[in-house]
């Protein structure tokens, strides 16, 4: 695809546009052949992935494990000053797309120019905890970052969030605030239609949108929105190579096709016109998937993921309720109130299995007992639980509060955030044979979060991410208000008692354990202490009613090789990018793996 342009004198030959240590990348299978394109169907621009699930290029990343921080724009690094001081080691002669330098100065422009600006970002990003850090550059290939206090968990935060922590320095700055002409900066953001210099500069910097932007990922945008088709090219500066020596990526463009809907995206896969597909997926549609292999030429693999479960609110703003609520009694009785074998064959076609949602084998915090206590279908257990609690039976069957009023509480979800209406039927109809009656209540997205935010819904229907929930604590720590078992108390957190509700002793501990973990250095055993006591008050004391964990689905054309037999499907390893796209390529004649 480029040899024209070498043979032309517009692009230097390849030897010349490698670093000096390029990044050697292992196939999954084999070494790869040249060109192709990659078909993807997508609804939205960001479905791309060029930042992230296909640009996924941090100066550490995840290996193939999806557990372990290895080299990726940095080649190596050192933990100073009882881990407060990370210093990464860039590779030498990476360049930009457009083949400027990528050195320490594109790290020092996002931080000082870009998380640093209150107009780009009026909260500095990537600060779990408080524990604030600034960043100097010794030399072009040195970049340190300093913390407040020791940071135990950095490397997997950069694994995680580092591919958004470099910006090329020598391209933006023209359209940024501090480095050009405060007139001329206006006339170009009133000659798009923005009237403040911030809008455009955010424009300009997004990758799936602009061509004209330098990358230091496998490809560039093309052929931007607006269009039926956004296209993707190989990027002819990329700094990693195979075993050979062949610079990658090995397909020549990404063509992602907007569709309209969900619907049309299936019917696109089944007719073949997908290469690796897994946004999108209906699990309802297993079968037609399945019935249509051999006409579509692709084969289709399920890889478990998230839990669904309900989040039960520990501080109801009902003051009635609240104390039922916090009872574990009643969060075990809605727990063993379940038949989850059911729920599995009628709501995912025998696609989930059973699931408490704490924790799962692919996290290294991870003990199966975790996800084994109030599993089973007992409904005589949760009936004599729920009587000792004082919720006796009316004539007709149902429940009251020990205030004699009708227990009725409305369960909250999202068809957005689910698409298996079946499932929260079912947990409901569950629960009323147990007494209780639910009332199903589904809602647009950002209002069924912004309720869930507020701490105004006392039942929350929802999915529970597992896999290195350390870098995401609010999942399992009160520390903000998108802690979904009580909002309140992580506001309280997050504003250090400015707003909120004060945590009782049990959420406190939870925070104090994850603060001691987040600085542990040198001492995993330590960490995985700490971080079992969190799950393992979690699995005791039954905050989210776990219900099944269900699977990814996803279709690959067999013309489409080097992709792993199964992946990780959570965000915080941006899967397929911490397998390497790079090494994918397409083959029309084999049709093996």
């Amino acid at each position: 695809m480029l040899a024209d342009l070498v043979r032309t004198g517009r692009l230097p030959p390849v030897e010349e546009r490698l670093p000096e240590d390029p990044l050697v990348v292992e196939p999954v299978h084999s070494i790869g052949k040249y060109g192709g394109t990659w078909r993807r169907l997508i609804i939205y621009p960001t479905d791309t992935g060029m930042l992230r699930y296909l640009g996924y290029e941090p100066l550490a990343r995840w290996d193939r494990t999806a557990r372990n921080v290895v080299p990726g724009l940095a080649k190596s690094w050192d933990i100073r000053d009882e881990g407060k001081t990370y210093a990464f080691r860039l590779r030498r002669g990476v360049r930009w797309s457009d083949g400027h330098p990528f050195t320490s100065e594109d790290i020092l422009f996002w931080y000082e120019d870009m998380a640093s600006n209150k107009d780009l970002h009026p909260v500095f990003p990537f600060v779990p905890d408080g524990n604030h850090f600034t960043v100097t550059a010794p030399d072009s290939y040195t970049v340190e970052f300093h913390f407040q206090r020791p940071n135990g968990i950095f490397l997997e935060t950069m694994a995680f969030r580092g591919g958004w922590m470099y910006a090329p320095k020598h391209y933006l700055k023209q359209f940024h605030v501090r480095y050009a002409d405060h007139k001329e900066l206006k006339k170009k953001a009133r000659k798009i239609g923005y009237d403040v210099w911030h809008r455009l500069f955010l424009k300009k910097s997004d990758l799936n949108h602009n061509p004209d932007l330098p990358t230091v990922r496998p490809w560039k945008i093309s052929v931007p929105p607006p269009a039926t088709q956004y296209i993707v090219e190989r990027n002819p500066y990329y700094w990693k190579v195979d075993p050979e020596g062949n610079q990658l990526p090995y397909i020549d463009r990404i063509r992602n096709t907007v569709m309209q809907d969900v619907e049309m995206i299936s019917l696109k896969i089944m007719n073949g016109e997908s290469d690796m597909q897994a946004s999108y997926m209906d699990t309802g549609k297993y079968t037609l998937y399945m019935e249509n292999r051999e006409r579509g030429n692709y084969q289709v693999t399920g890889d478990l993921r998230s839990t669904f479960g309900v989040y039960v609110n520990q501080y109801s703003k009902d003051p009635a309720l609240r104390p039922l609520l916090q009872d574990r009694r009643f969060r075990i009785a809605l727990s063993v109130a379940l038949n989850r074998e059911e729920i599995i064959e009628l709501a995912f076609l025998g696609l989930a299995e059973s699931a408490r949602g704490v924790s799962c084998a692919d996290d290294p915090y991870y003990l199966p007992e975790f996800d084994g206590q109030y599993l089973d279908y007992d409904p005589e257990r949760a009936n004599r639980l729920l009587d000792e609690l004082g919720l006796q039976r009316g004539r007709d069957g149902m429940r009251r509060m020990p205030n004699g009023k009708p227990f009725r509480q409305l369960l909250y979800w999202s068809p957005e955030e689910s698409l298996i209406s079946e499932l929260w039927e079912l947990v409901v109809e569950y629960w009323r044979e147990v007494g209780l009656h639910f009332i199903l209540k589904p809602e647009a997205r950002a209002l069924f979060r912004l309720r869930g935010e507020n701490g105004d819904t006392n039942f929350f229907a929802y999915a529970l991410a597992e896999t290195h929930w350390v870098l995401q604590p609010v999942l399992y720590v009160p520390f903000s208000s998108i802690f979904r078992p009580a909002p309140l108390y992580g506001t309280y957190i997050a504003t250090g008692g400015e707003a909120g509700v004060e945590p009782p002793p049990e959420f406190r501990r939870l925070v104090g354990w994850y603060r001691e973990l987040a600085r542990t250095v040198g001492n995993e055993e330590r960490k995985l202490e700490l971080g079992r006591r969190i799950l393992g008050q979690w699995a005791q004391e039954c905050y989210f009613i776990g219900i099944v964990r269900d699977q990814q689905l996803w279709v690959r054309s067999k013309r489409f090789k080097n992709v792993p037999d199964h992946l990780v499907w959570v965000y915080v390893v941006m899967p397929p990018g911490y397998v390497g796209p790079e090494q994918f390529y397409i083959d029309e004649e084999t049709q093996g793996p």
